[in-house]
């Protein structure tokens, strides 16, 4: 994870955020040299357990990793502020100090580097979730939906954004996907619905971004495990650990047309 800053910086052509230790992922860097536009993409906890069991029911997810696939590892505790914050900046939460959503950064970001540079960055997501509190908050823009958690209206929701301010960096959450996680638990297959649907929104928003000059990498943030034995009522998911389920998570990208 301390590697997508330094490859967001090196594909923009910008400096790294002053943090960021880490070499950018080789095979990305090349691929996406260039890039005027860049656009993460993050459904929250899709780590590599759920991906494994449910990538069939993702087709157009499952369509871009047959072609172009890694694995990142997530830093520790493997949670959402932490990670997002560690995209934003390359470093671990000792430095970039955003332990929860509603903190300050404690380091330079990307959002601080896109500036510098004469651009424009975005946050985009659901109100209440990292997307709001945080990338939101921090970024030049803020494209928050206030009362649709759905997939499809966040992928609407970057679209309109994206026809009236062309930023050079935008990251976006799919919080909805780490609540469902939560609440039936990664390996339930309650959890199918949401996922064929956030599918069908990158399916509907990927092809826009890239055929208007947008690198597009998407990742999740962390993963999450099912829970052991779960109290009655309560959640069946959760994160946070050392464990592999938690840890590691699928990325894959797409260069602009």
């Amino acid at each position: 994870m301390k590697s997508v800053a330094p490859t967001v910086s090196v594909v923009l052509g910008l400096d790294r955020p002053a943090a960021a230790a880490d070499d950018p992922i080789a095979p990305i860097a090349v691929n996406l040299a260039g890039s005027r536009h860049l656009a993460i993409l993050a459904p929250d906890a899709l780590g590599l357990h759920p991906w494994r069991l449910w990538k069939h029911k993702m087709p157009f997810l499952f369509s871009l990793h047959k072609k172009k696939s890694i694995l990142l590892e997530a830093i520790m505790p493997s949670n959402t502020p932490v990670n997002f914050a560690c995209m934003l900046t390359g470093a671990e939460l000792a430095v970039h100090g955003m332990q929860t959503r509603e903190m300050d950064f404690k380091c330079e970001t990307i959002f601080d580097v896109v500036r510098r540079a004469g651009g424009k960055s975005a946050g985009a997501g659901q109100k209440g979730k990292t997307a709001g509190l945080l990338l939101g908050r921090c970024a030049d823009f803020a494209w928050i939906s206030t009362d649709d958690w759905h997939p499809a209206a966040i992928s609407c929701l970057v679209l309109e954004g994206f026809e009236r301010e062309v930023p050079m960096f935008m990251i976006v959450q799919y919080a909805s996907v780490d609540s469902f996680f939560h609440k039936y638990g990664p390996s339930n297959p309650a959890v199918v619905p949401i996922l064929e649907e956030m599918d069908l929104s990158l399916q509907e928003l990927v092809p826009r971004l890239s055929g208007a000059g947008v690198d597009v990498i998407i990742l999740a943030d962390h993963g999450q495990h099912d829970i052991p034995d779960p109290v009655p009522g309560g959640n069946r998911g959760t994160h946070s650990t050392d464990c592999p389920e938690d840890r590691l998570v699928p990325c894959t990208w797409v260069k602009r047309r």
